[in-house]
């Protein structure tokens, strides 16, 4: 028995399990408490420009999280960063959530998604972390069960 595959036959498949595809991209935070700055790419000493779409920053509360500050961009396009200061919205963004103070020994949870690639071959991006703020500089915060 001879088995005939169309050569389109093969797109579907593989066109579905790139568009599954999703890339982790390194978020750093440093700076002061009252305005750290995220830093994209996996060397925090080289930050790497990357196509974002939103950025959130949430407090971790006991039992639950609130947007302490929260950008998304205007428009369909993501835009080109290499950081984002909190509260400072950049060229192209609109805030979801104005900025509001942050408190060292708070846990903070910041998430940022967006697009790599070219336009043929957008894959959707994401990065994030827990961080405190302690001893006068930032540093990831361990990851708890009980955060909700």
């Amino acid at each position: 028995m001879m088995v005939m595959l169309r050569a389109g036959a093969l797109v579907v498949p593989a066109f579905a399990l790139l568009a599954a595809c999703s890339a982790m991209i390194g978020l750093h935070i440093g700076g002061s408490l009252e305005q750290p700055v995220a830093r994209f790419g996996n060397d925090v000493a080289k930050p790497e420009k990357v196509c974002v779409d939103s950025l959130v920053v949430w407090e971790q509360l006991p039992d639950h999280m609130v947007p302490v500050w929260s950008i998304h961009t205007v428009g369909a396009n993501c835009r080109k960063l290499d950081q984002v200061t909190y509260g400072q919205v950049p060229a192209g963004f609109a805030a979801d959530v104005v900025a509001m103070p942050l408190r060292a020994g708070a846990r903070y949870y910041v998430s940022a998604s967006g697009q790599t690639g070219g336009p043929l071959t957008r894959v959707p991006w994401m990065g994030g972390g827990d961080y405190i703020f302690e001893g006068g500089a930032w540093r990831p915060a361990e990851w708890r069960w009980d955060r909700p």
